[in-house]
């Protein structure tokens, strides 16, 4: 009768690894070729700036940053004696043979700010007003934060550093390979 049970319990136990294996969530990986790997980042170098790139989860305070975009992690630091300029124009997506180009940060603060407003008016006849000023303070601090997080474009200094996300359209982590274009370098992530 032990034994029964012992079994009757590892099978379970084998069971419910087997299940968290099949459902663990699948990461992009950088595929090996002509640019470094180090920590899921592909590393290009170009004469004067070095990127790292990933696609990687938002960890920052704005909840529906993951589930409905497709943020991806860049920093660049510029290795030359002069400054650089990094153009908007130059960080793109190409997944299932179609082009990506990331969401403006304008969009994204708007669908924070939209969230405030309608979160407000949810309850009119509300008389909690210390809940509601504790979302709004919530609220306004995912703003001040996805700001922050944000990668900015424009000069960098030189030996000075950049860092912070590109969000994209959330059909590229339908994917199973995406190439990440970086100012004419193409690196290749594959979902595993």
């Amino acid at each position: 009768m032990r034994n029964l049970r012992t079994w009757k319990i590892n099978a379970g136990m084998a069971f419910l690894l087997l299940f968290a294996a099949g459902c663990a969530i699948k990461q992009y990986h950088p595929v090996p070729g002509t640019h470094a790997i180090e920590n899921r980042f592909s590393i290009i170098r170009t004469d004067s700036l070095t990127i790292a790139v990933r696609p990687q989860a938002y960890v920052g305070s704005f909840k529906n940053a993951n589930s409905s975009f497709f943020p991806v992690f860049f920093r660049v630091r510029n290795t030359s004696g002069v400054k650089q300029n990094l153009s908007s124009k130059n960080f793109m997506i190409l997944a299932g043979a179609k082009q990506y180009d990331y969401i403006p940060l304008d969009y994204l603060l708007g669908t924070v700010t939209s969230r405030l407003l309608l979160d407000e008016y949810q309850s009119p006849f509300s008389t909690d007003s210390g809940v509601q000023q504790l979302n709004r303070d919530k609220q306004e601090e995912q703003y001040l934060e996805l700001l922050s997080a944000y990668f900015s474009f424009g000069d960098i200094l030189p030996g000075g550093m950049k860092e912070g996300y590109l969000f994209y359209d959330r059909a590229v982590g339908s994917h199973k390979t995406i190439l990440i274009d970086i100012l004419g370098r193409e690196t290749v992530f594959v979902k595993e």
